[in-house]
C-alpha cells in the first residue's frame, strides 16, 4: 500500500506545472524587458492599497514604463538615422523613380514655400541653439579638414621637388669648391643623406598627417546628409504648425525632435573627436617641418630632433578617436576600413596641375595684329587683367588685342572675345581702350595703379553680379577691406583682387565697398 501511494505521488509531482516564485524571478528574469511593466501591473492590481509594498510597486511600475519609453524612443531615433543615412548613389534609377510620386512632389513644394517664408521673415522658425552651435562647428571642421588635406598634399609635393633641386645645387657648388680628391665620396654621401631625409619626412607625413585627415574627411558625408534631412523635417514641422494639423503635426514633431536629438547627441561626440584629430595632425605637421629644417641646418651632423610623440602613440590616439566616431549611428559602416587599411601613397598621387602663366606678347605678335586687323578693331589693355572665368585669358598692361566679338556666349557685353596674336579668349571690356598708335607708349607709361583701382565697376553687369552671405564675421584691418557681420548679405563685384588673387573678393554691402576673404562667404542654398 505504501509503495502504491509513493508511486501515485511521484506521478502527480511529475505532471504538476512549474510555477514561478519570487526567487526564481530574481534569479532568472523575464526574457524581454518590455514585459516587466505588465508583470508589475499585475502585481500592483493584486496588492491591496493598504499593503506596505503598494507604494513601492507604483514607483517601480512608473520607472519601468519610463525605461520602456526611452528604449522605444532610442530605437526610433536609430531607425530614422539608418533610414536617412542611405546614400543616394546606392539607389538604382528604378528605386529613385519609385519614390517619385504626387505625395513626394507636394511635400517638396511645401518645403520650398516654407523655406521662402522663413527667408523673408514671414514665418517663425523653431530653433535649437545647441544644434546650431554644433552644426556650425561641424561645417567649420569639414572645411578645415578638406583644406588641410589639399594644401598639405600640395606642400609635400612642392617640398619634395625643392629639396631634391636644392640638394643638387649644393652638391654642384661643393664639387666646384672642394678638393678633387675628396669631392666624389663626400658628394655621393651627402646626396644619399638628402634622399633618405626626404623619404623619411614623406613617410612620416603620410602616416601621421595625411592618412588620418583623409580618413576623417571620408566620415563627413553621412552626418552632412542627416543635417540636410533634419532641415527638411524642420520645414515640414513649421508648415504643419502654421496649418495646425492634428495627427500630421504630431508625427512631424516626433520625427523632427527624434532626428534633432540624435544629431545633437552624436555631433558633440563627432566634433570633439574630429577636433582632436585635426589638432594632433597639425601638431605633427609642424613638428615634422621643424625636424627637417633643423636637419637641413645641421647637415654636417647626425643629430636629429625626435618627434615629441612617437609614431606608434600618435597612431594609437588617432585609432581610438576614429573608433569612437565609428560607434555613432550616423557614420556609415563601410567607412571603417579606410583608417585602418587605407594608406595614402604620395608616389601614386597625380600631381595637381597649376595654371601656367600666359605667354607674354612680343613685338612680333603686335606687328602681326597691326598688319592683319583694322584700326577700329584694335584695342589696348589699360592695366593687367587676370583670367577669372573659364575661357578667359590674361592680358598685360599695354598689350594690343584685336576684338573678334563684343560679347560672350551668354550675350553679356562686359566680356569681349579678343585675339592677342598668341591666344584667343575673353577679357573684360572695361580693361580695354581703343588703340591709338601715337599715344600708345605714353599711355603705357602713365597707366598704373592710381585712381583707376576702383573705377569701371560697370564691367560687372547685373548678370555677372553674385549675391553671397557671410558665413563668418570678418573685421577689416585696413581701408581696403570690408567688415562683415555673420549672415550679412553682400554683392560680389570682382572674384579676385587687382593682382589676380582669388582668395580675396571685391564686395559691396550697405553702400560700402572693399575686399573680403572668399572662404568667409557662401551661397545661400535651399535648407
Amino acid at each position: 500500500m505504501a509503495t502504491l501511494c509513493t508511486e501515485v505521488y511521484l506521478r502527480i509531482s511529475w505532471w504538476k506545472p512549474n510555477l514561478m516564485d519570487l526567487g526564481s524571478l530574481l534569479i532568472k528574469p523575464v526574457q524581454r524587458l518590455m514585459k516587466y511593466p505588465l508583470l508589475l501591473r499585475e502585481l500592483l492590481n493584486s496588492t491591496p492599497a493598504s499593503h506596505p509594498d503598494h507604494e513601492a510597486l507604483q514607483h517601480a511600475l512608473f520607472t519601468m514604463r519610463t525605461i520602456n519609453w526611452n528604449i522605444n524612443e532610442l530605437k526610433r531615433r536609430k531607425d530614422l538615422v539608418l533610414k536617412y543615412r542611405k546614400n543616394d548613389d546606392d539607389e538604382t534609377l528604378k528605386e529613385k523613380f519609385a519614390r517619385l510620386n504626387i505625395h513626394s512632389i507636394s511635400k517638396k513644394s511645401k518645403r520650398v514655400t516654407s523655406h521662402l517664408k522663413i527667408l523673408t521673415r514671414g514665418e517663425p522658425q523653431v530653433k535649437d541653439g545647441t544644434f546650431d552651435k554644433e552644426e556650425k562647428l561641424f561645417q567649420s571642421l569639414e572645411k578645415t579638414v578638406k583644406l588641410c588635406v589639399k594644401n598639405i598634399s600640395l606642400y609635400s609635393q612642392h617640398l619634395q621637388d625643392s629639396i631634391h633641386l636644392a640638394a643638387q645645387n649644393i652638391i654642384e657648388l661643393q664639387e666646384i669648391l672642394q678638393d678633387k680628391d675628396d669631392k666624389v665620396n663626400d658628394c655621393s654621401e651627402k646626396q644619399t643623406n638628402t634622399a633618405n631625409l626626404c623619404e623619411d619626412f614623406m613617410a612620416q607625413l603620410d602616416k601621421l598627417v595625411l592618412t588620418p585627415l583623409s580618413a576623417l574627411q571620408a566620415l563627413f558625408p553621412g552626418p552632412q546628409k542627416l543635417i540636410q534631412k533634419r532641415y527638411d523635417k524642420l520645414l515640414d514641422y513649421n508648415s504643419y504648425i502654421q496649418r495646425s494639423a492634428g495627427e500630421e503635426l504630431e508625427l512631424a514633431k516626433k520625427e523632427y525632435e527624434a532626428l534633432n536629438a540624435q544629431l545633437v547627441e552624436e555631433l558633440q561626440v563627432f566634433n570633439r573627436a574630429a577636433k582632436k584629430i585635426v589638432l594632433n595632425c597639425l601638431h605633427c605637421f609642424i613638428t615634422l617641418l621643424r625636424n627637417i629644417m633643423f636637419a637641413a641646418l645641421q647637415s654636417n651632423s647626425a643629430v636629429m630632433v625626435p618627434v615629441p610623440l612617437s609614431s606608434s602613440s600618435i597612431w594609437e590616439v588617432h585609432d581610438q578617436l576614429i573608433e569612437e566616431v565609428h560607434k555613432l549611428n550616423f557614420v556609415k559602416e563601410n567607412i571603417s576600413t579606410i583608417f585602418i587599411e587605407g594608406k595614402l601613397s604620395l608616389e601614386k598621387k597625380k600631381p595637381v596641375p597649376f595654371p601656367l602663366e600666359s605667354p607674354r606678347q612680343t613685338e612680333e605678335h603686335r606687328s602681326k595684329l597691326l598688319a592683319t586687323n583694322s584700326t577700329e578693331s584694335l584695342y589696348q589693355a589699360k592695366r593687367k587683367c587676370n583670367a577669372v572665368q573659364e575661357f578667359d585669358i590674361d592680358v598685360q598692361e599695354g598689350d594690343v588685342v584685336a576684338v573678334v566679338e563684343k560679347k560672350d556666349p551668354f550675350g553679356s557685353t562686359s566680356r569681349w572675345l579678343v585675339d592677342t596674336g598668341i591666344l584667343t579668349g575673353y577679357v573684360y571690356s572695361s580693361f580695354l581702350k581703343p588703340y591709338n598708335p601715337g599715344k600708345a607708349q605714353k599711355d603705357a607709361a602713365e597707366n598704373g595703379f592710381g585712381d583707376d583701382d576702383f573705377d569701371d565697376i560697370s564691367l560687372f553687369g547685373m548678370d555677372e553680379q553674385q549675391i553671397f552671405y557671410a558665413v563668418f564675421a570678418f573685421q577689416a584691418r585696413n581701408d581696403q577691406e570690408l567688415s562683415l557681420q555673420e549672415y550679412q548679405r553682400v554683392r560680389i563685384l570682382r572674384f579676385s583682387d587687382l593682382s589676380g588673387n582669388k582668395e580675396w573678393w571685391l564686395a559691396e554691402a550697405k553702400g560700402q565697398m572693399g575686399y573680403v576673404p572668399s572662404n568667409y562667404l557662401g551661397k545661400m542654398t535651399y535648407a
